[in-house]
């Protein structure tokens, strides 16, 4: 009678904690995004939420503030790119200098305003490189130097006085 009862119990036990476990699935909770899927190709995007943490156990993955499902780090180099470039004057209000060191050969730099708008461009720049910005208004513009073998990118804040 106690075998049985014994067998019975266990049983029981065993159902109910497979009836009652838990499933965990893929969640986002964003302010901005979407999921999508065709046939066998689902997708899901977030808008404007950094990287904050990555925490895995096992077969679970937890990535705190972006979606992230599948993200692989290859190498992290702390290096910074065009340390030795140098924009002056900063704010200005009639001529930008970028003056560029002999080791960086044939720069592409770009000029945009705060719109995304390409206002100026000099390709194959090197030494001083001189951007007159007279006619522009005065705010926020943004020079950002391209080596084009590359692709190696920075970009500056450039402040235009009145």
């Amino acid at each position: 009678m106690n075998k049985n009862l014994f067998f019975l119990l266990t049983g029981l036990l065993f159902l109910g904690s497979t009836v009652f476990g838990q499933t965990i699935q893929n969640s986002v909770i964003s302010s901005a995004g979407a999921s999508t899927s065709s046939g066998n190709v689902k997708m899901d995007y977030t808008i404007g939420e950094p990287v904050i943490e990555t925490f895995s156990s096992g077969g679970n993955t937890l990535t705190q503030g972006f979606h992230q499902t599948n993200l692989t780090l290859v190498a992290i180099e702390n290096v910074e790119l065009f340390a030795e470039i140098s924009v002056y004057p900063n704010p200005t209000s009639e001529l930008v200098n970028l003056d560029i060191p002999a080791n960086y050969k044939l720069l592409d730099i770009n000029m945009y305003d705060v719109t995304g708008k390409l206002l100026r461009t000099k390709t194959n720049a090197s030494g001083l490189v001189t951007f007159d910005v007279k006619d522009l208004a005065t705010g926020t513009y943004y020079l950002q130097v391209l080596n084009p073998k590359n692709q190696e990118l920075k970009t500056f804040k450039l402040i235009k006085s009145s």
